[in-house]
């Protein structure tokens, strides 16, 4: 079963996937496989316009210009990821994006019972016996995570350094089931794009597929991008 949200009637689609393209397809490779190769359908590409979470508008203007349905794959609600996710304003793009989020808790090393570190509990208290003191890691929810934590379903955010990988596509029309199950597949099974010969270009390896990178669990950054 699809998540689906209408924001009105039916005009432009918003589909959203969980992951990157486990077909090992990037944003261009994903849009060459849907329009060109296997004819899914037709996304849109009019940079006239704006597609944000509460419609559809002009670009540069708050002038809604039409409204925009959406669907959610079931895998995202798995994941903690409902519409609610998206903050007010969120800015899709148009034709296909591959997104990410990295989000990193704060921690500070506490003295066990506490909220103090070592150096303001041996201020506040005076000479201590070290064997009898007990430190731990304290998770320091600012404000700013705590509305990032309100973005997910409760229990589900990740309380450590994590990366949110999302695929989403907009289209002219609503696809047919086949369409959107097969566009599915290609995201989040890994399912092979047909006549795959032809994302392999030597002279140009990334022209439509992804290179590979791994993440250490450091982030490039504190904070949260989104």
């Amino acid at each position: 079963m699809n998540f689906i949200y209408t924001l009105g009637q039916q005009a432009s689609m918003l589909y959203i996937f969980a992951g990157f393209p486990k077909s090992g397809l990037h944003a261009g490779g994903l849009q060459h496989c849907i329009e060109t190769v296997e004819e899914l359908g037709e996304l849109e590409h009019d940079s006239a316009v704006q597609y944000r979470k509460e419609g559809v508008f002009a670009a540069g203007s708050d002038e809604e210009l039409y409204p925009l349905e959406v669907v959610m794959s079931p895998m995202l609600e798995r994941d903690g990821i409902t519409w609610d996710w998206f903050s007010e304003g969120w800015a899709f793009g148009n034709g296909v994006t591959l997104h990410k989020t990295l989000a990193s808790p704060e921690f500070k090393t506490v003295v066990h019972g506490t909220e103090l570190n070592l150096e303001e509990f041996l201020a506040e208290n005076g000479a201590t016996k070290m064997a009898e003191l007990e430190l731990e890691r304290m998770h320091i929810k600012h404000e700013g995570w705590e509305e990032y934590e309100a973005r997910w379903l409760p229990g589900t955010c990740p309380q450590e350094s994590h990366i949110v990988h999302l695929t989403w596509l907009i289209t002219t029309h609503k696809l047919p089931e086949f369409a959107y199950e097969r566009i599915r597949s290609l995201i989040e099974d890994g399912a092979k794009p047909k006549q795959a010969d032809i994302y392999i270009q030597p002279e140009e390896p990334g022209k439509y597929l992804s290179t590979p990178r791994i993440w250490d669990g450091k982030p490039a950054f504190a904070g949260r991008s989104n």
